[in-house]
């Protein structure tokens, strides 16, 4: 955690930096010039000129670009493109609203290679990029944004995506993803950014967020972070399906809805990852069958009445104990930080209803075979929830940092303002899946990526008054870009929203740090614990008077650290952070606050 909250930290700081010291250049689009490759022209003309990592490219509003060659970007080299933030419906006029509309960068039509839309063995920043990655005409194209390995074993490479659409995007020409990923070091920072139709011409529910190229060995994702993202009608988010793991893999305040197979493949191979505050609609769709986990002798009487095994879950597919991995891991079980809270996992009614409502599904119940039929997936199955809760002889918890806060967890609809689906398609799709395997493009409203309309005509905000307040410090859980008046609200709490997520990772419990109103203060300061003596929890005050990473510790009478209550970046301010030592016993303990140079310590007695 520590990792991927300096990792935003040099990011924003980066971003400054950037637009401080680099030059910008506007590069002219097809309607203006009428021509195919202006974009690719201005990016080779700045490495010839040895110019690349110091120039932004500017792309104009509601223009497209039009490749008509890869983007390549070499070791050492870094490649940014901006465009202004697009308005939203109700900012301006109609007219104003759609010529604000993000830039797109499309494909030539023509028969050339088009297995990289961009390659780069560097880094690549994008603004309010529309990543179009079909061709100029609408048709597929097997294409990706390729991160392949930097000179330097240890130097990440780094995607940094803010406000990006994703759309219409296959699974590229490796079997991966949108964004697809060869390299040992990856680190990836995806705020504000849409995957919107990321399905398949052949293999139709087959598109990935981000993925590792299938049946590749040895990548790894150093850390991945989704933040307000939005993805309709995919397979997966996040995939990696080889001998392959990530380190830490974060969803936070997404939504997604549609997902054929699980939003997130083999996280059960995955060190630390928490899924927090977030909506999943349909997802893992296809679900599974009686005949998955049924004995042949048994009927489908026992499978309703629960005696065959259990399925596995819908989110994830299994948490899997390191020892199953097949393949080395540099951890253990007990290393590993897994948190799933404040989030939505449900089914839609016209969904629920055609399990056993399509056409061939009620064939199957006429002719008994109902064991043939598809179930809707649990968020987790059984074993792996047995997994995450395991216990010890003395009934104590095994994996004190894999957590599920079930209080948090929902299963209603939201019912979306405007749902990207297009229903009707969208069922026969599945439904084949389930009977024949055929095809048919199940894409919501896809001429609207074509026309380029601004906004799109969806509109994933939802009346279900509950969730509007259930995400962590009484936000709306989902993507808040479908609540842009909630915006300012969350980024004001996120450190605190962050700490209680650190929290339950690092110590398996909600203890959170609350920032408190008041003036900034003019010098550190840690307060005495209240109550002091406690059992088993307290609260601590402390103060920081400039912006730095901060870490709020406990020790032992011996020194040794017992456990973080806090770890991360903060800003200048005044916080508040509750602390639970369930689990220590008796005892004269520190506390210890550190930031920078300045380190304070204070004494506290647990009580029993």
């Amino acid at each position: 955690m520590k990792q991927i909250l300096l990792f935003l930290t040099m990011i924003v700081c980066l971003s400054f930096a950037l637009y401080a010291q680099k030059d910008t250049v506007t590069v002219a689009g097809f309607y203006e010039t009428n021509t195919y490759g202006t974009l690719n022209d201005a990016i080779e003309a700045a490495i010839a000129n040895g110019t690349i990592n110091n120039t932004v490219f500017k792309l104009n509003p509601y223009e497209a670009y039009v490749l008509s060659r890869s983007i390549f970007i070499d070791h050492g080299q870094s490649l940014e493109l901006y465009a202004p933030k697009p308005l939203k419906a109700g900012d301006a006029d109609p007219v104003t609203v759609q010529n604000s509309a993000p830039p797109q960068i499309v494909w030539t039509e023509e028969g050339i290679d088009r297995q990289y839309a961009i390659q780069t063995y560097g880094d690549v920043i994008a603004t309010n990029i529309w990543f179009r990655l079909c061709d100029f005409l609408g048709s597929k194209v097997q294409t990706s944004i390729t991160f392949e390995n930097q000179s330097a074993e240890e130097d990440p490479e780094k995607g940094d995506f803010d406000g990006c659409l994703f759309d219409y995007v296959g699974i590229g020409s490796e079997a991966a993803g949108a964004v697809t990923v060869k390299a040992d070091h990856f680190v990836g920072n995806f705020q504000n950014c849409y995957w919107r139709n990321n399905s398949d011409n052949h293999f139709r529910y087959y598109g990935r967020a981000i993925s590792f190229p299938y049946q590749s060995s040895g990548w790894h994702y150093d850390s991945l972070l989704f933040e307000n993202c939005t993805f309709t009608n995919l397979a997966r988010i996040v995939m990696q399906e080889g001998n392959e793991y990530g380190d830490n893999v974060h969803i936070n305040h997404c939504t997604l809805l549609n997902s054929l197979e699980w939003p997130f493949q083999s996280a059960g191979w995955i060190r630390n990852s928490a899924i927090t505050n977030s909506i999943f609609v349909n997802p893992s769709l296809l679900g599974y069958r009686a005949l998955d986990v049924c004995e042949t002798s048994q009927s489908y009487s026992d499978f309703e009445n629960g005696r065959c095994d259990p399925p596995g879950g819908g989110l994830i597919n299994g948490i899997t104990a390191v020892d199953s991995f097949g393949f080395e891991v540099p951890f253990t079980d007990f290393d590993r930080k897994i948190f799933i809270g404040n989030n939505v996992y449900a089914f839609t009614d016209y969904m629920k209803d055609w399990y056993k409502g399509c056409v061939w599904c009620k064939e199957q119940i006429r002719t008994r075979n109902s064991k043939e039929i598809y179930n809707p997936s649990p968020m987790l199955g059984e074993n792996e929830i047995a997994f995450i809760d395991s216990v010890d002889g003395q009934g104590n918890k095994v994996f004190k940092t894999m957590n599920v806060d079930w209080s948090t967890i929902y299963d209603q609809d939201p019912q979306f303002i405007v749902e990207a689906t297009n229903v009707d398609t969208f069922l026969i799709f599945v439904e084949y899946k389930w009977s024949t395997a055929a095809d048919i493009d199940w894409s919501y409203e896809p001429y609207a990526a074509f026309k380029q309309i601004w906004p799109l005509p969806e509109n994933m905000a939802y009346s279900n008054t509950a969730y509007q307040t259930a995400a962590m410090g009484g936000l709306p859980l989902g993507d808040l870009n479908w609540w842009p008046d909630k915006l300012q609200s969350w980024k004001t709490q996120r450190d605190f929203e962050w700490g209680v997520i650190n929290s339950w990772l690092v110590n398996g419990t909600p203890s959170g740090v609350a920032q408190i109103p008041g003036a900034l203060p003019s010098k550190f300061n840690l307060e005495q614990n209240y109550p002091n003596p406690f059992n088993p929890t307290t609260k601590i005050k402390y103060s920081i008077p400039e912006g730095n990473l901060v870490s709020l510790k406990v020790y032992n009478s011996i020194g040794q650290e017992v456990a973080t209550i806090f770890e991360g970046y903060q800003q200048a301010g005044n916080y508040l952070v509750g602390y639970d030592a369930a689990g220590l016993s008796s005892g004269i303990y520190m506390y210890q606050l550190q930031s920078g140079t300045v380190t304070i310590t204070k004494k506290f007695i647990l009580m029993k």
